[in-house]
């Protein structure tokens, strides 16, 4: 009789398949990759859409831009939400520009463990 035996219980000493690491594939690499466009999409430039370079904060409205692309809107307003945004307000966001450099570093080696020849993140 099948009730007769004892449920299976998991001690947590068991380990867990590892997963593939192969870069072509669905596993630890894929996700990698599949994580990583998703933090670039949040890292983006409400103007230009390219990923921020040298970000800035317009401090009326928090709004962040790459500095080339917010230079022509100070003194005038957001280009997103059209609140003032005077030249005293708009900050450098330094820790931002150093999450921006730890993901170009990351894509770096994610491309170089992509042994297919594509890259995914141009």
């Amino acid at each position: 009789m099948p009730g007769n035996r004892p449920p299976k219980v998991r001690s947590g000493n068991e380990p867990h398949p590892a997963p593939s690491m192969d870069p072509g594939g669905r596993g630890a690499w894929a996700h990698s990759r599949a994580a990583l466009a998703g933090l670039e999409k949040l890292l983006r430039c409400s103007r230009c859409t390219d990923i921020l370079r040298e970000p800035v904060c317009l401090g009326g409205c928090e709004h962040i831009f790459c500095s080339n692309c917010v230079s022509d809107c100070v003194g005038t307003c957001c280009p997103v939400c059209y609140t003032p945004a005077w030249i005293q307000d708009v900050k450098i966001n330094r820790q931002l520009d150093s999450v921006i450099q730890l993901c170009s570093k990351l894509r770096n080696l994610l491309h170089d463990a992509d042994s297919s020849g594509r890259c995914t993140f141009c």
